[in-house]
């Protein structure tokens, strides 16, 4: 039976549609393809995915590249260092003069002829011909690093070859990197390091729109900028390691490679693991486990049994979330990592602290007198009839107090209820302050809430206080004095210490702080 013709004109139309919804686009492996911009999709030829998100920005393919051939053979790269500028010229990049050696080659500065500025060009070194299938996908990598238009990504300007050596001449930054900072500082103050770590999982999750991984995140890759802020370099250019008795080629620096990469290639969850191992090493100054073996292979296998080594004495600064987050980044298993770097970077701002100004001590009184105010004028409802029938002429009512005590309860209970969901206290709201933990961050509901247990005791003890003294003669005053007693010391010893902080706040690990923007995750 042949299709309706109606239905005919209706496939074909919506075949057109989709045509004109269709884009050209040259993958890096250099073949082109039809591809819907609101779809995604895959190269035919190397089979490299591209999400959606990736075509909603305009791409970076301000590249040239020339000589590239993909010879069947694969071999490795020649990993001397060379202190001497090799030629003076490549392309229209003029070598000026050294800046490092990495893995595979040097970086030098160098001035570009055509625009008049000076980039930083990247000459990679190697010694055996049969290996030019190997330099041709490094320099496909790099063009696909080209194509990302992200402010944490070093911007690639040019790919080429000068004679038999491959070069690549990027965005020049004043440095260090990562690596030279921990050299020479030992450790990154944990507010650094946490906003670098979003960044970088801000510029993986970009590059993973586009079908890239990293594999080779360290800190010798993450060069600082002149505003103290990261970029991203090397997508795809790590280095050779192999086991000499089975050849099996790993990208990567061992002490941040994933497990799995000894059987598989890597993915997005192997990029977490190496940034699971950075940011301990950023925090901590040192390897999260030591890597047992003399080869390759033996170290990436201790990696199943090695377990993370936290400090024993964690650092006042560092919260313990910041744990909860380098388990799940170094997890044995890919799929107990995060599913996407969109994941993790929301959990990094989770436990990234805020910058802070503590509040004076002036309003911080006059929010405390405000709240307690509030609080006894709530009372006054259930406190008045309590003091009537507690006279000689209401005997016969006294059954009632226990009652009226309970039910008098229900104001404590809304208010603590209400800190404990995060809200701010009426003092605090009018006078536009907040609660932070000490490292900066959101404090824990259970923090709050003893933090305004302590804080408010006037108000839950001061009218007991009053009840015992005068149902209980014996006891005279002692309740009220030492509930005044309490007030004065908590209150004192705000003008004592250095930080100006309450004894509840002392106790409770808490600082009270001029309001900050709403963006910031704090709330109370």
């Amino acid at each position: 039976m042949g299709m309706d013709p109606q239905e005919t004109l209706q496939a074909e139309t919506q075949e057109r549609t989709q045509k004109r919804l269709c884009i050209a686009y040259r993958c890096v492996c250099g073949r082109d393809f039809e591809i819907n911009p609101s779809e995604g999709g895959s190269c035919p030829h190397c089979g490299r995915n591209f999400k959606p998100e990736a075509f909603s920005s305009p791409l970076n393919a301000t590249i040239s590249i020339t000589g590239i051939d993909e010879p069947d053979s694969e071999s490795a790269f020649d990993l001397h260092c060379y202190n001497e500028i090799p030629r003076q010229t490549y392309g229209h990049f003029e070598l000026d003069r050294k800046l490092g050696s990495g893995g595979m080659g040097a970086v030098y500065r160098a001035l570009d002829t055509s625009l008049q500025r000076f980039v930083a060009v990247k000459v990679m070194r190697y010694t055996d011909h049969n290996m030019e299938s190997r330099i041709a996908s490094m320099l496909r990598e790099a063009i696909a690093q080209a194509r990302l238009n992200h402010p944490n990504v070093v911007v690639i300007y040019y790919v080429g070859r000068e004679r038999e050596e491959p070069f690549l001449a990027m965005e020049l930054l004043p440095g260090p990197t990562l690596a030279e900072r921990l050299k020479t500082e030992g450790k990154i103050p944990y507010a650094d390091a946490i906003r670098y770590g979003i960044q970088i999982a801000s510029a993986l999750e970009h590059a993973s729109k586009f079908g890239i991984v990293h594999g080779d995140i360290k800190p010798g890759n993450l060069i600082l900028t002149s505003d103290n802020n990261i970029k991203l370099s090397d997508f795809g250019l790590s280095t050779i390691a192999s086991d000499s008795d089975k050849k099996v080629a790993v990208s990567g620096t061992p002490a941040y490679l994933a497990p799995e990469l000894l059987k598989e290639p890597g993915t997005v969850q192997s990029d977490m693991y190496a940034l699971g191992v950075t940011l301990f090493e950023l925090v901590f100054g040192r390897y999260p486990f030591e890597l047992k073996g003399e080869s390759v292979k033996e170290r990436l296998e201790s990696h199943f049994a090695a377990t993370i080594d936290f400090p024993q004495n964690w650092p006042q600064g560092v919260p313990r979330d910041f744990a909860c987050v380098i388990e799940k980044l170094l997890a044995k298993s890919p799929s107990d990592r995060y599913r996407s770097f969109k994941e993790l970077e929301r959990e990094l701002r989770q436990i990234q602290p805020v910058n802070t100004t503590t509040a004076a001590i002036a309003p911080r009184v006059m929010a405390y007198v405000a709240d307690q105010a509030f609080l006894l004028l709530c009372l006054l409802p259930f406190m008045v009839p309590i003091l009537f029938l507690m006279g000689d002429s209401f005997q016969g009512w006294q059954g009632l107090i226990p009652i009226l005590a309970f039910f008098s309860l229900s104001v404590p209970a809304t208010y603590l209820t209400w800190v404990y969901r995060g809200r701010r206290s009426l003092g605090r709201y009018l006078f536009q302050l907040r609660i932070v933990e000490e490292n900066g961050l959101p404090p824990r509901s259970e923090q709050l809430l003893t933090r305004e247990v302590l804080r408010n005791a006037l108000s839950w003890l001061g009218p007991l206080a009053v009840y015992f003294s005068l149902r209980y003669e014996w006891m005279l005053t002692i309740p009220e004095f030492v509930l005044a007693l309490f007030v004065a010391i908590d209150a004192s010893v705000m003008f004592i210490t250095s930080k100006r902080s309450a004894l509840h706040d002392l106790l409770c690990h808490s600082r009270v702080v001029l309001a900050v923007d709403r963006n910031q995750n704090i709330s109370n």
